[in-house]
């Protein structure tokens, strides 16, 4: 009888993990503040993961006294045309909710490139990884402004949204091609 109820206890805990990764995940999109970045694709392959559109952008950021390596706190802004950027880095937590948590991968005078890993991998069908890639490019290149990464930022978190073109989401874009 103990043994069962040790098992029980431990799949608890193994199954609560997840589930609170994906609640708290969920609750990022749907409360998070909306951020539009600017973005280009790529199409690379890794045989661990598969398919996946890396997605490119400006990811630098200002702040001082922030060494590589060093955790920090960045907030966004918005551009005359409604887009974001990663505007200033802190060490202190800012006062708002509207910022989140990463690390400074290289460090320049008073300017960091920030790591943003969770943002810059789409995964993505196979069948449809090339097709996107393509029109990524194409709408990068031709209509940049009619092409964007949505993201959700809350409390120190931050999570893709998903790629809009035409304020269409990607997956339905390319049902539509």
């Amino acid at each position: 009888m103990r043994q069962k109820l040790a098992f029980g206890l431990l799949a608890l805990v193994i199954l609560s993990v997840p589930i609170y990764l994906m609640l708290s995940s969920e609750a990022i999109l749907e409360d998070g503040y909306r951020h539009k970045l600017r973005l280009e694709g790529r199409d690379p392959f890794d045989p661990l993961r598969g398919k996946f559109l890396r997605l490119n952008f400006d990811n630098d950021a200002a702040c001082e006294s922030c060494p590589q390596g060093s955790e920090i706190f960045v907030t966004l802004a918005k551009d005359e045309d409604g887009f974001s950027y990663f505007d200033k880095g802190a060490n202190e937590k800012p006062d708002h909710s509207d910022y989140f948590k990463t690390k400074v991968l290289h460090s320049f005078e008073d300017i960091v490139t920030i790591e943003t890993d969770n943002l810059s991998k789409y995964f993505i069908n196979e069948d449809k990884a090339k097709k996107a890639e393509d029109v990524l490019f194409d709408y990068q290149r031709n209509h940049p402004d009619d092409i964007y990464l949505a993201i959700r930022v809350l409390d120190g978190e931050a999570r893709l949204e998903d790629i809009f073109i035409e304020e269409v989401p990607l997956l339905e874009f390319l049902e539509k091609e």
